[in-house]
């Protein structure tokens, strides 16, 4: 469904309800268009709740449609139709300065109810796929106006995700023999002169004076690994040296690029460099694309669904013909010797050096560029990084730049939209929700809960006056993988009834055992259910 016939309707919609706003004793200020609907920017100090803000919809009237707010319509003219049907959509609240708080209403308006179905029904379908819908619907992440674009905040379910995900490659990283390290977010430009990111990344970086220093946000972490490797002599004895960092970067992208987490403008990378002799390149190449295609594979993405690219020489780059044949080599050498199929994109390397890219697809089809490998004689040479070979004498060593996750903030998008929200079990925020039926065993149920915690299971308790069915509903729409339903048969017998995804359920399951098997579950970290699999045979 395109929303592009539909703008003109909803800024003529949303400029009555402004109105409408306005003659309730509202302050509105702005109108404006979002990617999905209109917005209305309220001046209040207290917020509004979503029924006040739709029994306003009853007062929309199109006779008198003169107005004291602005109106930012992006070029785009309102529409000569008058639309009645409207759908208050969610209510947020800004601060564009210190003394002003603006409530956001967001919201459509459509000429039939068949169309308003409809859309309700499409965007209904859109927030199952789209990240951005999924992160506020799921309470895990969110962009602010006061904040600035680009720039995310993470909920503490969302952090809960990003944390399992650094703590995983935590383990790959010391499977492969890294050191982790932490580098500061500001360093002053000389360095980024030596690297050359300042003649050739400038345009993406944050540069400003201070104290007649002149200073920018690190947009990678390379060059402060190689000040770490460069704090003292180093041995041949010693290499290769492998430091990894999960650092936080900043790429000041053009606002019109950003979207959600896919592009943003401060992110976090599973970051890693290795410093090395030239014949250990190979091998060390080898090992790094084993590995990488064993970390997507725990994501459900096989071999058959990951495509590596080796990317080659870009027109604007550092160092010298003889150091970039070397470098592609040795890419192209380790992956004839795996025997991993490749395909070349011309002059698509980094600057300093080519690389290998990894491309997966999604259970949509569609292809997302992630993990990347990056030969470097260059850094080495402008930074004069030296080690004592075994004869006495002073060599350079070769530098690998790597990425398995890529942008970790980018993996988590590409997960929530590949897994539509449902994640993994041990992922996921809240792994177990325990229902009880009836409030006569909450004490069974609080008692079942403790049993999951002492495991390690993230579990929480509805015990709300709700009914069964909603609360099961509610958990279904939060993503949580298990629910555990207790009734008065399931207390006296020290017993649970399990619904996995998919409405699978079984009835009368030993407690002790399912907290094991799914306990088994997180553990080995397995992509899809199966625990509740193990527990139906």
């Amino acid at each position: 469904m395109s929303n592009t016939n539909y703008r003109p309707l909803w800024l003529k919609g949303g400029i009555a309800y402004a109105k409408a706003l306005e003659n309730s004793g509202y302050q509105p200020v702005e109108v404006g268009l979002g990617e999905r609907d209109f917005y209305v920017d309220v001046q209040s100090n207290s917020s509004i709740t979503m029924t006040e803000a739709e029994k306003v919809i009853e007062k929309v009237k199109y006779d008198n449609l003169n107005y004291n707010f602005k109106v930012n319509s992006d070029g785009i003219s309102p529409s000569n139709e008058n639309p009645s049907f409207f759908k208050v959509l969610n209510i947020s609240v800004h601060h564009p300065n210190p003394s002003v708080q603006l409530v956001r209403i967001r919201g459509v308006a459509f000429t039939s109810e068949e169309q308003l179905k409809d859309y309700l029904s499409w965007l209904d379908k859109v927030s199952e796929i789209d990240h951005r819908i999924l992160g506020e619907k799921l309470d895990l992440f969110s962009f602010h106006e006061e904040s600035g674009p680009g720039l995310v905040l993470y909920h503490p379910k969302g952090q809960i995700i990003r944390n399992e995900l650094m703590n995983f490659m935590r383990e790959i990283n010391a499977s492969m023999g890294y050191s982790e390290v932490y580098t500061t977010h500001v360093y002053r430009s000389e360095l980024w002169k030596i690297s050359g990111h300042y003649e050739l990344y400038k345009d993406k970086m944050l540069i400003f004076n201070h104290d007649e220093d002149e200073l920018g946000l690190k947009p990678m972490n390379c060059p402060a690994h190689i000040l770490i490797y460069k704090s003292r002599s180093r041995s041949y004895r010693e290499l290769p040296i492998k430091l990894s960092e999960f650092g936080h970067v900043y790429r000041w992208e053009n606002k019109g690029e950003l979207y959600g987490l896919l592009r943003v403008r401060g992110f976090v990378q599973d970051d890693g460099h290795i410093f090395l002799m030239e014949e250990q390149l190979e091998d060390e190449v080898k090992l790094l694309v084993s590995k990488t295609l064993e970390v997507l594979s725990k994501f459900g993405f096989g071999k058959e669904s990951v495509k590596i690219y080796l990317s080659t020489r870009p027109d604007e780059s550092i160092g010298t013909d003889e150091q970039w044949e070397k470098a592609t080599s040795s890419l192209e050498n380790a992956l004839k010797s795996l025997g991993q199929p490749y395909q070349v994109k011309e002059k698509e390397g980094a600057f300093y050096g080519p690389k290998l890219d990894f491309e997966i697809k999604d259970s949509l089809g569609r292809s997302w560029q992630l993990s990347t490998i990056q030969v470097d004689f260059n850094l080495p040479e402008r930074f004069k990084l030296e080690y004592v070979d075994h004869n006495g004498e002073k060599r350079r060593p070769v530098m690998v730049h790597r990425a398995i996750f890529g942008s970790i903030d980018r993996f988590m998008a590409i997960l929530l939209e590949n897994f539509r929200g449902k994640m993994p079990t041990w992922i996921s925020p809240t792994q177990v929700r325990v229902i009880p039926i009836t409030s006569e065993v909450n004490d069974y149920a609080r008692a079942v809960m403790t049993s999951f915690r002492e495991k390690g299971i993230r579990v929480d308790l509805d015990d709300s006056p709700e009914t069964l069915s909603k609360r099961i509903k509610g958990a279904y729409d939060e993503g949580i993988p298990y629910i555990v339903i207790v009734g008065k048969r399931e207390a006296t017998e020290s017993k649970v009834t399990l619904r996995g995804r998919n409405n699978v359920e079984i009835r009368g399951l030993p407690l002790d055992l399912t907290v094991n098997q799914i306990k088994g579950e997180v553990e080995r970290r397995d992509v899809n259910q199966t625990a509740i699999e193990r527990l139906k045979k």
